[in-house]
């Protein structure tokens, strides 16, 4: 296996970059390539080929990891479009940075009824953000869907405290 496909989760699947895979196709591929590299059926190998075998399965599973999650995939489209993407785009606008803390103190202090509409609110913000992600790199603009990922932390981490209140 060549070093750039170990890097590349869409080329350990055999698949195009891209944002959007349907989750049944990349299920059944995962499950597929899991069962290609399952010990089972490598039992009376040499040494070398069961460590060859053990460091695909290994790649594979990575891969899933990273592509089952739209987030997680979106980051490695990201950083295989335009290496270092992510390290240069830290920086986020300080408005946006206070309306992340004012989201984060209102779901600290969330209970009772105000708990669903904020929910409901979050949510939107995430679907707006992938949208945005993904037209950005429809769009070539690479660096301004990394921004739009370190800022979908944020919405992300607000949601994730509000699911633990309940």
């Amino acid at each position: 296996m060549s070093q750039a496909s170990a890097l590349d989760p869409f080329a350990v699947f055999g698949l195009a970059r891209s944002l959007d895979l349907d989750d049944k196709t990349l299920e059944q591929r995962y499950l597929r390539l899991s069962r290609e590299c399952h010990p089972d059926l490598h039992r009376a190998k040499d040494t070398a080929d069961c460590i060859a075998v053990l460091q695909r399965s290994a790649e594979i599973n990575d891969a899933w990891k990273v592509l089952r999650d739209p987030w997680q995939r979106a980051r490695a489209l990201v950083e295989l479009l335009s290496p270092g993407a992510l390290d240069r785009t830290k920086r986020l606008d300080p408005a946006f940075l206070a309306d992340a803390l004012e989201l984060a103190e209102e779901v600290a202090m969330a209970n009772g009824d105000a708990v669903p509409p904020l929910r409901t609110r979050i949510a939107a913000a995430l679907e707006a953000d992938f949208a945005a992600v993904r037209a950005e790199l429809q769009h070539g603009a690479v660096d301004a869907a990394a921004r739009r990922l370190h800022a979908s932390h944020y919405h992300r981490k607000a949601l994730q405290d509000l699911d633990a209140k309940s």
